[in-house]
C-alpha cells in the first residue's frame, strides 16, 4: 500500500482546488500562541502547518475585516491585532477598515464634481 493511499483525502471545491483547512479565526489564535504583540507569516505557517500562501491570504482577510493591521519592516511583514472597541465591533463600521488604504474618498469627490458639472450642462434629464 502506498503512502498516498494512507493519506486522508482533502476536500476539493467545484474547480478541483483544495478547500482551506485554515480559517481566519485559526490565524487569530496564533496571536495567543506566539510571544509578543506582532506575528509574521512564518509564525502562522509554523503554528498552523499551512503554506505561506494560505497564511498570507488568511491574514489579508483579517485586514479586510478590520481585525488585523500590517506593516512591512525590511523584508518582513509584521501583523498585529487591532484592539476592539464598540466601533470595530459593529460589522457595518468595521467594513470600512478595508477601504482605509484606498483612494475611494477622493474618487467619490471627483464623481460628485463630475455629476454637478453634468447637471449644470444638461439638467437632470427628467424635466420635459
Amino acid at each position: 500500500m502506498s503512502s498516498d493511499e494512507d493519506a486522508p483525502s482533502r476536500e476539493r471545491d467545484n474547480e478541483g482546488r483544495y478547500l482551506a483547512d485554515v480559517t481566519p479565526e485559526d490565524v487569530l489564535g496564533v496571536f495567543d500562541s506566539v510571544e509578543g504583540p506582532t506575528i509574521t507569516t512564518s509564525d502562522v505557517v509554523d503554528v498552523l502547518d499551512c503554506s505561506r500562501e494560505v497564511a498570507r491570504n488568511r491574514l489579508n482577510e483579517l485586514v479586510e475585516r478590520g481585525l488585523v493591521a500590517r506593516r512591512k519592516s525590511g523584508r518582513v511583514v509584521l501583523w498585529w491585532r487591532i484592539e476592539s472597541d464598540e466601533e470595530t465591533e459593529n460589522p457595518y463600521l468595521r467594513g470600512f477598515g478595508a477601504l482605509a488604504d484606498t483612494d475611494l474618498p477622493e474618487q467619490m469627490k471627483q464623481e460628485r464634481e463630475r455629476a454637478r458639472q453634468e447637471w449644470a450642462q444638461h439638467g437632470d434629464g427628467l424635466s420635459g
